[in-house]
């Protein structure tokens, strides 16, 4: 294979055959990820706040 014939399939494929997001899909998706990401965040915090709780607990006997 030939290495322009390479590259312009690449070129053809990137421009012609790829479906792009739209615009407002793309910040709706942005939103969930970013309020899911802080969440989790949050979650995460106040677990390890339960787990710290717990073993200072249950070492300080």
């Amino acid at each position: 294979m030939k290495k322009n014939n390479f590259f312009f399939e690449i070129y053809d494929e990137f421009f012609y055959c790829i479906t792009w997001p739209k615009w407002v899909d793309l910040q709706i998706t942005t939103l969930i990820v970013s309020f899911f990401s802080i969440f989790l965040s949050m979650f995460l915090y106040g677990v390890d706040g339960l787990f710290i709780f717990f073993i200072k607990k249950l070492f300080s006997l």
